[in-house]
């Protein structure tokens, strides 16, 4: 009986839309390694569907894999760097490739995003989920996109409870069993990351030179990884500048 699988794992230098093409290439590795015939991928703009269209799809050996798409909710708000409002949307020409291609575009609330109350200071209970989205966090800021991206999708009907698939963003990618949101703590299991940022420059502020070699040149004897507490970013200014293409 077989006791252990080894699996290759990349870990990028880097958080954020530059490791998109080889997210999207190991997701896709994965899934047809393993039989995956569904890749769920959080996008913002929509432009991560169109490279796995463009660049994977096209391939016999991936033919038989579904594309489902999930984004941000209805009204969620997004600011600049200036803090001004900036609109996030996938484009209506995106929206009909998509549809012509039976891809869905899967809208909901965020399970891990509060409900905002009608009074100050009331309504905790409705924030409790948002420390799961901060526990995630130690993996990366993408790390929720992916979780609450298989429970949307396993919400909506578009993948089954209990079935295997892959979910990513620009920087994250995971092999997961499928849960809707009530069964996420009891049902839904992350069986393997594919790949993940190493540093986080964005969502932490830190930089690969500060906390320790990287690529591959021996460690000091006894250490591991070096660092230091990075000053914390706003929690919205780091989830703008995080979103998945």
């Amino acid at each position: 009986m077989i006791k252990q699988f080894h699996a290759k794992i990349t870990y990028f230098l880097q958080e954020g839309q530059d490791n998109l093409l080889e997210c999207l290439e190991a997701a896709f590795q994965a899934a047809h390694n393993h039989g995956i015939d569904k890749i769920v991928i959080f996008t913002a703009k929509g432009l991560g569907v169109v490279r796995a269209l463009d660049e994977f799809c096209s391939k016999s050996k991936f033919a038989k894999i579904k594309l489902i798409a999930v984004t941000f909710p209805v009204g969620k708000p997004f600011t600049d760097a200036e803090r001004r409002p900036l609109q996030i949307e996938i484009s209506d020409e995106l929206r009909d490739r998509f549809r012509q291609n039976g891809i869905p575009i899967l809208r909901a609330h965020m399970p891990f995003d509060p409900i905002t109350p009608l009074h100050r200071n009331r309504g905790v209970l409705g924030q409790d989920l948002s420390l799961v989205e901060s526990a995630l966090g130690v993996f990366g800021g993408s790390m929720s996109l992916c979780v609450q991206a298989i429970m949307i999708a396993c919400d909506a009907g578009e993948i089954d409870r209990g079935e295997h698939v892959v979910a990513l963003t620009s920087d994250t990618a995971i092999v997961a069993q499928a849960a809707p949101t009530r069964y996420l703590l009891s049902e839904l299991a992350i069986r393997e990351i594919l790949c993940k940022p190493a540093v986080y420059n964005i969502g932490r502020g830190e930089k690969a030179d500060e906390i320790g070699t990287l690529n591959g040149e021996p460690m000091p004897e006894g250490k591991v990884l070096e660092g230091q507490t990075a000053p914390q970013k706003d929690d919205e200014e780091a989830k703008n500048k995080t979103l998945p293409e």
